[in-house]
């Protein structure tokens, strides 16, 4: 799999692991950790959830536990794993990850936009980076933009014609970070769209890897 996407230009970026949504964090963060061990440039991003049933750690024992294993970045499905997005449910894990600074993934299909808005608005300091995204979330997007400076997005499938030079030209490229989704997508797609996109190369560039390098250096492990 490195051999294929180092074709294309990418030797590196945040890996997600399918069992940690599917089935359970618990088994498939760790497992995700072993498998990334050695493998230079490429990081885990372990998916976390609410703590309150004892089955996943409470955030202060989580935030040793993140770093202890180098993790700066975690992701959550609230839909998939049957948790609500508010104060009492994940407001302590939050306050947890805003004050380490870990950069948190949200899919747009987990959650949409006003509970994204929510968060951002809650957790100012808690950088968000909503994936999975699709061409049709622009008309909400933009307002979510101009309220939360915390909130970026994920390009993999925001296949929107000139969609990347609107929101350089409106907000600057930092709102903008590259993603593959591979190997469910051709990360090809996702490459051409930044290669080929109207924008100054110093654009593009922070868009492919600078955004999230400059997100991942703030983390406080």
């Amino acid at each position: 799999m490195k051999s294929e996407l180092a074709a294309l230009g990418i030797t590196g970026g945040l890996v997600r692991n399918a069992i940690s949504a599917e089935w359970h964090p618990t088994v498939g963060n760790p497992e995700l950790s072993h498998a990334l061990a050695g493998c230079a440039g490429f990081e885990p991003v372990w998916v976390v959830l609410p703590h309150w049933t004892g089955e996943f750690p409470e955030p202060s024992t989580l935030a040793r536990e993140l770093s202890g294993s180098r993790v700066r970045a975690v992701a959550m499905y609230p839909r998939q794993h049957g948790f609500a997005v508010r104060q009492s449910v994940t407001g302590p894990l939050f306050e947890m990850l805003q004050s380490r600074r870990s950069v948190l993934f949200v899919a747009l299909e987990e959650a949409d936009l006003a509970c994204v808005e929510g968060i951002a608005t809650d957790f100012p300091s808690l950088p968000i980076v909503v994936s999975d995204t699709s061409y049709r979330l622009v008309r909400e997007l933009y307002p979510v933009f101009v309220k939360c400076p915390n909130v970026r997005i994920e390009i993999s499938g925001y296949m929107l014609h000139r969609g990347i030079e609107d929101i350089c030209n409106k907000f600057g490229p930092e709102r903008l970070l590259f993603g593959s989704r591979y190997p469910t997508f051709n990360p090809g797609c996702a490459v051409a769209s930044v290669m080929y996109a109207a924008v100054p190369d110093d654009a593009k560039e922070m868009i492919a890897s600078g955004n999230a390098r400059k997100l991942l250096a703030q983390v406080r492990l």
